[in-house]
C-alpha cells in the first residue's frame, strides 16, 4: 500500500481507495449557511484552509473490476484553480496507481460516475496522438440520466473544445455510456442508488459481501460537519433532495454498520449521538 492508496477487504471484495490529489479550501467559502449558525460551534474549522483528498474507489470482485469515479487531478485542478495549493505535487495519475496494484485499464469492467462534476470524470478518457479515447476501453460507464440531460451539460457537449466533449461525449459516441434512472443492480453484490442533491443525477454505490457493507458516497458529504448538520451543504446543491438523500443513507448505513467512502473524506462510519448522527473515521 502506498501513502495515497488504502486497500482493505470487504467479504469477497477488495476495496482500494485511491487519492489522485489533495485540494484546499475553506468551508466558509462553500457551505451555504449564515455565520450566526456556524460560528458558535464550528468557527475555527469553518475559517481554516483545510486539505481534502480527491478519491476514486476500485472494487475487485470475482469476475468484475469496478471503478467509482475516475478523476484526473491536473485536468480538474490546474494551477489557476482556487482549489490548487501552490507548489503542491500530486500523486501519480489514477491509471498509474491502478497499474501499481496490477490493475490494467483494460481490466476495468464497470465505471460508475457518481455525478457530473468534472473532478469525478475528468479521467475517463486519455489523449493519444491528439485524439481523446476511453481510458478504460472495456468498461461500461454509468451516469445519472438527470445529470446527462442537464441543459448545461447538453450545451457543453455541443462545444467540441469543452471538457465534456473530451470525456462524456467520447464515451457516448463509443456506446460505452449508460444512463441510470433510480436504483440499478449491476451485480448481486453491487447496487447503484439514486441520491440526488449534490446534482440532480447524483448516485451512490452499495457493495455488500459476506455480511459486510460499504457505500461509496461521491459528494453526498464533503466534511463531517455536514453529517452532524445534514441541512448544511454547498451552495449549488438542491436542498430538499440532498437532505432526503442524506437521511436515507444515514438510516441504511447505521442499520448495516456500513463503511463509508466519500470522495473528499477519510474512510469512516456513522454513529448515533444524542442529537443526531456523527462521522467517525475508520
Amino acid at each position: 500500500m502506498t501513502g495515497y492508496t488504502r486497500t482493505f477487504h470487504l467479504g469477497f471484495a477488495t476495496i482500494s481507495v485511491i487519492n489522485v490529489g489533495d485540494i484546499r479550501f475553506r468551508l466558509v467559502e462553500t457551505i451555504s449557511v449564515p455565520e450566526s449558525e456556524w460560528r458558535p460551534r464550528y468557527g475555527e474549522i469553518f475559517e481554516q484552509a483545510l486539505n481534502f483528498p480527491s478519491q476514486c474507489v476500485h472494487i475487485a470482485l470475482p469476475g468484475a473490476s469496478m471503478l467509482v469515479d475516475a478523476g484526473d487531478f491536473a485536468l480538474s485542478f490546474p494551477p489557476d484553480s482556487p482549489y490548487f495549493q501552490p507548489g503542491y505535487q500530486p500523486p501519480p495519475v489514477l491509471i498509474e496507481q491502478l497499474r501499481e496494484r496490477g490493475i490494467h485499464p483494460g481490466d476495468i469492467t464497470h465505471l460508475i460516475i457518481t455525478h457530473a462534476h468534472f473532478d469525478h470524470y475528468s479521467g475517463v478518457t486519455i489523449q493519444i496522438n491528439g485524439h481523446y479515447v476511453p481510458a478504460f476501453p472495456n468498461a461500461r460507464c454509468f451516469i445519472g440520466r438527470a445529470d446527462w440531460e442537464n441543459p448545461e451539460i447538453q450545451q457543453a457537449l455541443q462545444d467540441p473544445g469543452s471538457e465534456d466533449s473530451h470525456t462524456l461525449a467520447v464515451l457516448h459516441r463509443r456506446d460505452l455510456l449508460e444512463l441510470v434512472e433510480g436504483n440499478r443492480d449491476l451485480l448481486p453484490a453491487v447496487r447503484i442508488i439514486a441520491a440526488p442533491g449534490e446534482s440532480p443525477g447524483h448516485q451512490i454505490v452499495r457493495v455488500h459481501s459476506e455480511g459486510h457493507t460499504l457505500y461509496c458516497l461521491g459528494d453526498l458529504y464533503h466534511h463531517a460537519i455536514e453529517v452532524e448538520q445534514p441541512a448544511w451543504m454547498a451552495e449549488w446543491a438542491g436542498r430538499d433532495a440532498n437532505i432526503a438523500s442524506r437521511h436515507a443513507l444515514a438510516e441504511a448505513a447505521l442499520a448495516e454498520n456500513a463503511l463509508l467512502v466519500a470522495a473528499h473524506m477519510p474512510v469512516g462510519r456513522l454513529e448515533r449521538t444524542g442529537s443526531g448522527v456523527k462521522w467517525v473515521n475508520a
